[in-house]
């Protein structure tokens, strides 16, 4: 009799240190995967913003693309595309065609057809895009 208490008692022991060591291997890597999470690189994909014919030299158009507003500006060096939020914080910028510049009407930043600061408390240039010009058509590689 003292045999089989032995032996049950030796089973429940097994069976706690496996489930001790399974749920302790599962919190720790859980417990890792919230310190050092996985990050997956987001992909870049080709989106057709434009045809060359729809811009002139020194003109901007805006356009919503993801939910993001870009403007696309066609310069003597070709076609360069920003993002409108200002780098300042962040509100949305304006084409000011008569001035060749883009304009903050909330805190009065200016920034140049390059996308440069000009004047203003925008602390850096605005956001750009890779664009890419295939035949007539333009694209922007967006993430």
């Amino acid at each position: 009799m003292d045999e089989k208490e032995t032996r049950r008692d030796f089973i429940i022991r097994i069976f706690s240190v496996i489930g001790f060591l399974g749920s302790s291997i599962l919190l720790l890597r859980n417990i890792l995967l919230y310190i050092f999470p996985k990050v997956t690189p987001k992909k870049e994909r080709k989106i057709l913003i434009a045809r060359e014919e729809e811009l002139k030299i020194g003109e901007a158009k805006l356009l919503t693309i993801s939910d993001k507003d870009l403007y696309i500006v066609r310069t003597q060096q070709g076609y360069k595309v920003f993002s409108a939020i200002c780098t300042h914080l962040g509100c949305k910028i304006k084409w000011e065609a008569h001035n060749n510049r883009f304009y903050c009407p909330c805190h009065k930043g200016v920034f140049d057809i390059n996308g440069k600061v000009v004047s203003g408390p925008p602390p850096r240039d605005l956001n750009s895009y890779r664009v890419e010009v295939s035949g007539k058509l333009i694209y922007i590689w967006f993430v």
